[in-house]
């Protein structure tokens, strides 16, 4: 059995995996998620479940969209909202994706979704890479190989009423929402508000990194200043999707951003953490002759 805790504002969720009875007496593996009111309620409030979609049975993730909606991955995203701990959390939306994600891991900003209109304000008369409140990504990584899905959280904010009637294809809403990348070797990534952090290795030698600093305000795009490489292109990757039989997928993304590269390169061996700020980078070097101290290098953006 697999356990995962996560919390925002007054909720808690305590997600479990665990096997239940399945047809000829074969255990069939499913997911459970808890969901507390730690603020008005210590009793249990409200339970999820479902089955795991066979081969995929480490796809389940999920994540909390502020104070009021939470999304599960399993091999597509489901939207709850959680407003309302009396009752059950009620289905909102289910957003297909074009392949299923494996070893699936959520990153969502540090900070949080939700601004009041001063923040806003403040926040627009700053500079380029500054974050627009009413736009705020997550991300999902995906192993074997590296895939790093950057989504825009709008598209689970601004629903009709029929959304819930019917799966969403990716098609009417990833490739607008989205981007895609792709590593054949593991990378890093750190994810603040609209900007995204990520380390990949070279693609001559994979023993070194390059950092990509990229920020997708549309206030970062429309005001790029000279500064940065404004990408705006789809772009696609291609993947494999094992079910039957096996399928070419071809994956499109268009969301644009701004990127920014660092200029230095960093061993594979020696980067252990990359994060960032409203104002810098951070990057956490090991030193082998001293396995108790480190380099940390803060670069001002």
């Amino acid at each position: 059995m697999f356990a995962r805790l996560k919390s925002c504002g007054r909720h808690i969720a305590l997600q479990r995996t665990l096997d239940v009875d399945g047809s000829r007496n074969y255990p069939k593996p499913a997911w459970q998620l808890q969901i507390w009111d730690w603020q008005n309620s210590t009793v249990l409030n409200s339970v999820l479940s479902d089955t795991i979609p066979s081969p995929y049975h480490d796809l389940i993730e999920f994540c909390f969209l502020g104070n009021d909606r939470l999304l599960v991955v399993t091999d597509s995203l489901k939207l709850y909202s959680i407003e309302d701990m009396s009752q059950t959390p009620q289905f909102l939306a289910c957003f297909q994706l074009p392949i299923p994600l494996s070893d699936v891991h959520c990153h969502l900003p540090l900070d949080d979704i939700e601004h009041s209109s001063s923040q806003l304000q403040m926040q627009i008369q700053q500079t380029m890479y500054t974050s627009d409140p009413t736009h705020r990504l997550l991300c999902f990584t995906s192993s074997y190989p590296t895939t790093v899905y950057i989504i825009s959280t709008r598209i689970f904010f601004n629903l009709d009423e029929i959304a819930a009637a019917t799966p969403i294809p990716w098609n009417l809403w990833g490739p607008s929402n989205t981007r895609v990348f792709r590593s054949p070797f593991q990378c890093k990534v750190h994810i603040s508000g609209n900007r995204v952090l990520q380390a990949f290795t070279m693609p001559d030698t994979h023993d070194e990194y390059k950092v990509h600093m990229m920020d997708f305000s549309p206030l970062a795009v429309s005001n790029r200043q000279g500064l940065g490489q404004v990408v705006k292109e789809p772009s696609m990757i291609k993947d494999t999707l094992f079910t039957l039989k096996t399928e070419k997928v071809e994956i499109t993304s268009s969301l644009p951003y701004v990127k920014v590269i660092l200029d230095s390169k960093f061993d594979v061996r020696d980067l252990h953490h990359i994060w960032l700020d409203k104002d810098r980078v951070y990057l956490l070097n090991a030193n082998w002759d001293s396995p108790q101290s480190g380099r940390l290098d803060v670069i001002d953006i």
